[in-house]
């Protein structure tokens, strides 16, 4: 019965910090976002750039040579990577492809970063921005 007690105690104590992680800076590793570890994506405002989250949660930007219309309005997207495999990273060179009801859409990766908090805060202010026109 205290031992039920004891960790009851401890995890209302240690809650609050499990929720509110505290800001992480980028890994010093060069990123590298495998096509196999994929699982979700979120586009950024002016379609210049996806946002990619991995199984491990951790999060990419995808940053594109132009502009990649009607990316918003997509459900599902497909990468391809030059390399060999599903475990080869994607990087500078890469498509990522789109099913737009003309055919299909390229994009063309220039770069890959990982996304941090000041990029959220920066698309955020560039969302509320367009709303606001």
């Amino acid at each position: 019965m205290t031992r039920s007690v004891l960790i009851a105690a401890l995890l209302c104590v240690s809650g609050p910090a499990i929720v509110q992680p505290a800001a992480t800076p980028a890994p010093s590793d060069p990123p590298c976002l495998r096509q196999r570890n994929i699982y979700d994506f979120k586009t950024v405002p002016g379609n210049r750039s996806l946002i990619v989250t991995d199984l491990s949660r951790r999060r990419y930007r995808l940053n594109f040579m132009g502009v990649c219309p009607n990316l918003q309005f997509n459900v599902t997207l497909a990468f391809q990577s030059r390399g060999v495999g599903t475990l080869a990273c994607i990087q500078k060179g890469d498509a990522v492809y789109q099913n737009d009801p003309v055919g299909f859409g390229q994009c063309i990766v220039r770069d890959v970063q990982y996304q941090t908090q000041a990029m959220d805060l920066a698309d955020a202010e560039e969302l509320a921005r367009r709303k606001a026109r």
